[in-house]
């Protein structure tokens, strides 16, 4: 089942365009409020959508309001908005999806015991899914994603080019169930647009947070004495990618039950 039923998309229109109009205030008080953690945990969210699905432009808008605000209480957000293809067959080629990340998300739905992927979906932490996420909802899930027993990992940019940029990752106090996982370095893209010419979202210009440009695995090392795992990644970048607004995220991820169990993020030096 690739998507809702026409008549619970609509129901789905509706509460986002809710959310929407109340996601203002809502936000305004998070930014409104000073972190109290200089070293906060951190949260990845991720959006499955499409540009031919008319019911996800609002689930954009709110991940971006997300994404704009940072931070929710003492939690660093990290907003990963992921294209699938599924819809490009219905009159609209969504320029920025990738079968890769239909394939990410139809894991997600084996996971979850889904009958398959539906657009949007919310996945917090790869431990939980919504299709939509009120204000209300959101901030919980995020809170208490955040509690969950995590590594603390470090990316730094340790040298880059037009094509290619480098990084040294560090892994301390892993909990035992990182040692089986995934370590996954994702590139992301803000600042990205479209006008859309055809399908169920024509005539729009649909605004996007932060869009998933790559994701590569990179191999675990082993730990020292001291139990930090320290290891090196390479990754190409695509000259068409905006330097100023890319943004790598390097996190864990469980692979039987795709949980994150611990994210950081970082930018190239200007």
């Amino acid at each position: 089942m690739r998507s809702k039923p026409t008549f619970l998309l609509a129901v789905i229109l509706v509460v986002f365009l809710a959310v929407e109009a109340l996601a203002d205030t809502h936000f305004h008080a998070l930014r409104a409020t000073p972190p109290q953690n200089p070293h906060p945990r951190t949260v990845i969210v991720e959006l499955f959508t499409s540009e031919g699905c008319s019911s996800c432009p609002p689930a954009d808008a709110f991940l971006k309001q997300l994404d704009d605000t940072g931070r929710v209480n003492d939690v660093d957000v990290i907003a990963i908005e992921e294209h699938v293809d599924y819809w490009d067959r219905l009159g609209w080629r969504d320029p920025f999806s990738s079968q890769d990340w239909t394939e990410r998300q139809e894991q997600y739905a084996r996971v979850f015991h889904h009958d398959g992927p539906f657009t949007p979906q919310f996945v917090v932490n790869g431990g939980r899914d919504f299709v939509n996420m009120s204000s209300r909802e959101a901030l919980q899930s995020i809170v208490e994603a955040s509690t969950a027993s995590a590594a603390e990992l470090r990316l730094l940019p340790t040298n880059d080019s037009p094509r290619s940029a480098e990084f040294s990752i560090t892994i301390e106090n892993a909990p035992p169930e990182a040692h089986s996982a995934a370590l996954l370095l994702a590139v992301t893209e803000r600042g990205l647009s479209s006008n859309v010419l055809r399908g169920e979202n024509q005539g729009r210009n649909l605004v996007h947070a932060p869009v998933l440009r790559a994701l590569t695995r990179v191999r675990i090392p082993k730990a020292t004495q001291s139990a930090v795992m320290e290891t090196k990644a390479k990754i190409a970048l695509n000259p068409s990618w905006k330097r100023e607004n890319l943004r790598f995220v390097i996190f864990l991820q469980d692979q039987k039950s795709l949980h994150i169990v611990g994210a950081a993020a970082s930018t190239l030096p200007h």
